[in-house]
């Protein structure tokens, strides 16, 4: 019997559009590509596309295109005009399934959203575990946000810009005007107006295959360990999206929290025992590197987010070969500033029309870029990238971390509550280094008739008084759970530490100044309480190093620590060569150096930081004392 289409001429298509349909390898996406809707991309030589390589799959040509129901009377001329309009869109303009749901009913993406599942979809899930439902939208926790929309990003608009839309003025062709109170306007512009999007699935792809199959493992690593302190993620966004698909992430984003977790491998019992098959690092952090590049074209949250944790792990593994040099460091530091300015994060979001946790979120983000900012500008030598009178964010408070609200059984985890007063005290700590900076440190008062070329040694001791005060005050004033001899928990990691050193350094950083000041004409009765002083500061550092348990020492110190500790050494020079030192104290200086040089290297195996601020020690302080 003839199929109604061979009675029919009418209905029979052309030969010329049967070949189009059919296509081939080099004109036409391969199945997975066209079910997963991304471009399919081919390297010349290549059997195999870049995702078909990523998974490690067959690249087929098996399934024909989804039939599409066609008026009878179509010519064969405009059935052509109609596949090749198709064929376009599925190799120029991918339509990407995980993006949010647009505002026009009429574009392709919205009449495709609500397609069921081919048969295509559910056996590429099943030869590929990371496969996910590709019809799934943005988590609904995301509706409103202003910084973490998966297919937008927003820009401030200051008050002297002249791009300032005034009432009734319409945006740009491809943005949004979006008032968030009655002095702030932000204009929304489209992501692909700035970067591809098809780059950034297949960037997502790369990384997520680089990790399998430890990705999960190392995300829940990282919200174990490192979150507790350094709260610049909110945990269930992150979930949510993660569990529905690596495609809702920043690839800059996803590749820094396995970074940041790998360096925990040995406190999860499947990672301990697989070394020889983990993630490649270095590839990780290749990815990570280029992938925030392209990030910055279209900022989010999720950018400073990476940017932050690249900063941390970098400084940490310069010594093997996987981070960037110093002015790299210092490079991508004033680019995250200058995108958290882009985003508002220096403002004060509190009246803000988005929902209330990302108004939290917003807050941990600007503190710990500006804790960030001090320090790297301190350790560095740098002038501050973020100025005070340009910051009006307000200090954050329990309300802005929801992880520190009890759940359902009224039970609150010790290293959460821990870690969120140790991220807030890091804070305060990087607001007495600010002052000293500026006061001690800054190019004004350095300079040639500067502020402290025109006092006295006497008068910068009575400056320092309130400073040393307030430091004292501030240790005086810690709760039980933060000092260091605190053995409420057991077989749990302590971010305290880091907190101590931190204290000891900003301590540090205080009379440092004040011994470098010396000069030989000064009072001996002040010089005197100068060295005995910038002494039991050294010791009181050298102690604290003695008292670190393996619980602290393994825990997260983020990027500053192996230069505080070195800083303790710098102190130690200062005294060793300052005018008119007597054999005595060259002696005490000397034996302190190698204590202290004793006490990072018994820590050193177990602690990055330790290991570090033993090379920084021997790189830039010894040198100077040697004769």
């Amino acid at each position: 019997m003839l199929s109604p289409n061979a009675q029919n001429p009418a209905h029979q298509p052309s030969k010329a559009a049967q070949q189009r349909r059919r296509g081939t390898n080099r004109s036409r996406p391969c199945d997975t590509c066209r079910i997963r809707k991304t471009r399919c991309v081919r390297q010349d030589g290549q059997p195999r596309c870049v995702l078909c390589t990523f998974h490690d799959q067959s690249c087929t040509f098996v399934h024909a295109p989804p039939s599409r129901t066609r008026n009878a009377s179509m010519t064969v001329q405009h059935e052509q005009q109609q596949q090749e309009q198709e064929q376009e869109t599925d190799l120029v303009q991918p339509v990407y399934l995980v993006a949010s749901p647009p505002s026009s009913a009429s574009s392709p993406a919205h009449s495709r959203k609500g397609a069921g599942q081919t048969t295509d979809d559910v056996a590429l899930s099943a030869s590929d575990p990371y496969a996910k439902t590709i019809a799934q939208p943005d988590p609904a926790v995301l509706s409103n946000t202003l910084g973490l929309d998966l297919t937008t990003h927003a820009e401030y608009i200051g008050l002297t810009d002249l791009r300032l839309p005034a009432a009734g003025t319409a945006p740009p062709k491809s943005s949004k005007k979006r008032r968030l109170d009655d002095r702030t306007v932000f204009l929304v512009h489209a992501d692909e107006v700035s970067a591809s999007e098809a780059q950034r699935i297949a960037d997502v792809d790369a990384i997520e295959a680089i990790a399998r199959p430890w990705g999960s493992t190392l995300v829940d690593l990282y919200f174990r360990i490192v979150h507790p302190s350094f709260p610049i993620l909110h945990k269930d966004v992150f979930i949510t999206k993660y569990r529905a698909s690596h495609h809702h992430f920043a690839p800059s984003l996803l590749a820094a929290v396995y970074l940041i977790a790998l360096d925990w491998q040995l406190y999860d019992s499947c990672l301990a025992s697989e070394e020889n098959s983990l993630p490649d690092a270095k590839a990780l952090e290749e990815l990570a590197m280029r992938t925030i590049a392209h990030d910055m074209r279209r900022p989010k949250l999720s950018t400073l987010e990476a940017g932050l944790l690249l900063l941390h792990r970098s400084r940490r593994a310069a010594q093997s070969g996987l981070a960037h040099t110093f002015a790299t460091n210092r490079m991508l530091m004033a680019q995250l500033v200058a995108v958290a300015q882009d985003l508002g994060i220096h403002l004060d979001c509190s009246s803000w029309s988005i929902p209330r946790w990302e108004i939290g979120l917003r807050r941990r983000l600007a503190w710990a870029l500006y804790t960030q900012d001090r320090w790297g500008s301190y350790i560095d030598g740098r002038p501050f990238l973020i100025h005070q009178s340009d910051w009006a964010v307000v200090s954050c408070t329990d309300s802005d971390y929801p992880e520190l609200h009890p759940g359902a059984n009224g039970q609150q985890h010790t290293a959460i509550s821990v870690g969120w007063e140790v991220f807030l005290r890091q804070a305060e700590l990087a607001q007495m280094l600010s002052e000293i900076s500026v006061t001690f440190y800054s190019a004004a008062a350095c300079r040639r008739g500067g502020t402290l070329e025109q006092m006295s040694i006497v008068e910068m001791v009575a400056s320092a008084k309130p400073m040393g005060l307030k430091i004292r005050e501030w240790y005086a004033a810690l709760p039980q759970h933060l000092l260091l001899d605190n053995t409420s928990t057991t077989r749990e990691l302590c971010a305290v530490g880091a907190l101590h050193l931190a204290y000891v350094a900003v301590e540090i950083a205080l009379y440092r100044a004040l011994v470098r000041s010396m000069t030989p004409d000064m009072p001996q009765s002040l010089r005197n309480v100068l060295v005995q002083t910038g002494k039991a500061k050294v010791q009181a550092g050298i102690d604290f190093l003695c008292a670190l348990r393996p619980e602290h020492t393994a825990s997260f110190w983020g990027s500053a620590a192996a230069y505080q500790v070195a800083e303790i050494g710098a102190l130690i020079n200062l005294l060793g060569s300052r005018p008119g030192v007597d054999e005595e104290d060259k002696t005490w200086c000397t034996a302190r150096i190698e204590e202290l040089q004793w006490e990072l290297r018994v820590r050193g195996s177990a602690a990055s930081f330790a290991r570090d601020g033993l090379r920084l020690l021997g790189r830039d302080v010894l040198g100077l004392l040697k004769p």
